[in-house]
């Protein structure tokens, strides 16, 4: 039965019906006109360093290889899939049998966006954790069991300040060194040019107190709602979390005292095949299916994604500056 109204036809309408979903660090730093397909399972690690220069990957839990040396070395990776499943009980679908024409699109379309809404909130913690370098996410395993979907993409470089933010003699001029030099960091490994700061909550209150604090200064300072300018430097906060399933708490995108410099044209993202014979092994951003369960007896709503957020460590720039 399920399969006569989770149809493809009906999918395609739902999610056509509705509004985009926004998400923090996915929307600027991965927008959707750099998210691309890519048709294999599979992603080459010179497709990565083409898409984003990112330095070559190595996946945890394995032994760590050269790439291109031996018969060992690791010259592809396989991101992991986003799989949910949405029961559908017998009594739910005496209730969907009940219903109208119009009423039963309304039920496909929120069964569709609490699916879609799941995948996007997974792919924004992967996007999130992207900006240390790495991602390193729970990962469902035989049995239920959790284990870690972990891929490295390289070590992100650092800057240590001469003086601190929340040193007594830090002024503006010590803001502005710091950002310049972080700068220096990112044109130096010639990862982008479209630099911007994002800080923990504690780093921009520090930065807003210091800017607030400034008097007959000669550098440029414009105080925003959520962003300060410093001669040109855009800092904002990056307020965005996500919710990890095996600790069961809300992990912030940056860690305290910390200040980062991003360079947002060196990151790409794709979406890969899925793995699914019926979603015909197509890389889609979204996949749709009703499965018939037989015991206990009801239907679930299975989706897929496999994104893979790809950063370039070169582009990003840390430092602890509290």
């Amino acid at each position: 039965m399920l399969r006569t109204i989770v149809t493809s036809t009906a999918v395609a309408q739902a999610l056509n019906a509705m509004p985009d979903i926004h998400t923090e660090v996915m929307d600027e730093f991965y927008p959707s006109n750099i998210r691309q397909t890519h048709p294999f399972a599979d992603i080459k690690i010179s497709d990565l360093q083409r898409i984003a220069k990112a330095v070559p990957v190595v996946l945890a839990g394995t032994t760590p290889v050269n790439l291109g040396e031996g018969d060992s070395a690791l010259t592809t990776i396989t991101p992991q899939p986003i799989d949910i499943l949405d029961t559908i009980t017998p009594k739910d679908l005496l209730d969907v049998k009940s219903m109208d024409g119009t009423t039963k699109d309304v039920w496909v379309r929120g069964r569709v966006d609490y699916a879609r809404q799941t995948v996007r909130a997974t792919t924004e913690a992967l996007c999130i954790q992207s900006l240390s370098g790495q991602i390193s996410f729970p990962m469902q395993v035989g049995g239920g069991a959790l284990s870690t979907y972990t891929v490295k993409f390289g070590t992100i470089p650092t800057y240590t300040p001469t003086t601190l933010l929340s040193a007594a003699s830090a002024n503006i001029g010590t803001i502005l060194n710091t950002l310049r030099a972080m700068t220096k960091v990112i044109k130096r490994k010639g990862a982008g040019t479209k630099i911007v700061f994002k800080c923990s909550e504690d780093v921009f209150d520090a930065i807003a107190k210091i800017c607030a604090n400034t008097q007959n200064s000669s550098i440029k300072v414009e105080m925003k709602e959520d962003s300060i300018i410093v001669a040109g430097y855009t800092i904002s906060a990056l307020t965005a979390e996500y919710f990890d399933p095996k600790t069961k708490t809300y992990k912030q995108g940056i860690p305290p005292k910390t200040l980062k410099a991003i360079a947002k044209d060196s990151f790409g993202f794709r979406y890969l095949a899925i793995h699914d014979i019926e979603a015909g092994l197509k890389p889609l951003p979204l996949f749709v299916k009703p499965v018939l369960q037989k015991i206990p007896s009801a239907w679930v709503i299975n989706t897929k994604s496999t994104p893979l957020p790809i950063p370039n460590p070169n582009g990003i720039c840390d430092a602890v500056v509290l």
